[in-house]
């Protein structure tokens, strides 16, 4: 494959660092926190990190920055796995239909699954078991996982029979091991992550809290139990954790998958071909704070700051 496998991920093995190679040269890291130690197992979140830029699981699907926000900035384990031939554009494309939002659970589909898969993806590697061991003791002991989260776990019935090995078999048989998926036509963005500690949002779209929406909150922190964001609300000062469906930057325009706009604004040459085009709102991109939209009759899609789209009123 062109990879160099880390050490750290055997019981044993040369005592060498990974070394990148003209092929393989996207530094590939582990990071992980100790959530509790029960004794007989210890809770862990991880992500995987390839050039600096973290990737992770939550409950709204997969999320990229370079802050590491999913451990509050400082993870308690952080490795060097080794270099790969595949970016971190690859395997966000490649493993993205694998782990969509709303497939999230504590024990059957968490972020250490995803790790799993994209340590395997990137490297060939496994995850340390050491770091899913309450995973294991928690699908044989239930009593024991209600207890720990005093009665608030609820399993996800929709991936009762998820399988890491199931995601790995599909990504080999679809090519997801030669290097060579496809660059995509999304623009790429550089823009500020939305859900950084600290910022302000609103949150929209609450079916079953219809009273919160509107509301300005504060982001406080990811919560890796739910795979959730805590957020202060202002009126109240209640620490709420939400899906990022259901939040947005404070002050930016709202706009819902499936909306039409018109696109205006865009000052670069390419960017001005694009103004007065018409497009359909495909989703919000939290980690760049740019809405992906399918231009009209067409295939393509674009990553957009919110100031430069208009909705249409059909």
């Amino acid at each position: 494959m062109g990879n160099i496998p880390s050490p750290l991920s055997a019981c044993c093995g040369p005592d060498r660092k990974p070394q990148a190679s003209s092929t393989a040269f996207n530094k590939v890291e582990l990071a992980a926190s100790e959530l509790f130690n029960l004794g007989v197992a210890t809770a862990y979140h991880t992500s995987v990190l390839v050039n600096g830029e973290e990737f992770f699981f939550s409950d709204s699907g997969i999320f990229s920055d370079r802050a590491l926000n999913s451990h509050e900035g400082e993870p308690s384990e952080r490795i060097v796995l080794g270099y790969s031939e595949k970016t971190g554009s690859q395997l966000l494309r490649s493993l993205q239909p694998h782990f969509q939002p709303g497939t999230y659970d504590l024990v059957c589909k968490n972020c250490n699954s995803f790790t799993d898969c994209a340590i395997h993806y990137l490297l060939g590697q496994r995850l340390q078991v050491r770091f899913c061991a309450l995973e294991r003791l928690g699908r044989t002991n239930t009593k024991m996982l209600s207890e720990l989260t005093q009665g608030m776990y609820k399993p996800n019935l929709a991936v009762q029979y998820f399988q890491v090995d199931t995601v790995l078999a599909a990504l080999h048989k679809l090519g997801g091991y030669d290097g060579q998926a496809g660059e995509g036509n999304t623009e790429a963005a550089t823009s500020r992550a939305a859900l950084m500690p600290g910022n302000r949002v609103t949150i929209i779209g609450l079916a079953s809290a219809t009273d919160l929406n509107g509301q300005g909150a504060t982001v406080s922190k990811f919560n890796p139990w739910n795979g959730r964001w805590e957020v202060f609300l202002h009126l109240s000062g209640v620490v709420k954790a939400l899906r990022a469906e259901n939040l947005r930057p404070a002050g930016e325009l709202v706009l819902e998958t499936g909306d039409c706009v018109r696109i205006w604004g865009l000052k670069s040459v390419s960017g001005q071909e694009l103004n007065g085009k018409e497009a359909e709102i495909i989703r919000y991109m939290h980690e760049v704070s740019r809405y992906e939209v399918r231009l009209e009759s067409s295939e393509v899609t674009k990553a957009l700051k919110p100031e430069n789209l208009q909705r249409i009123t059909l």
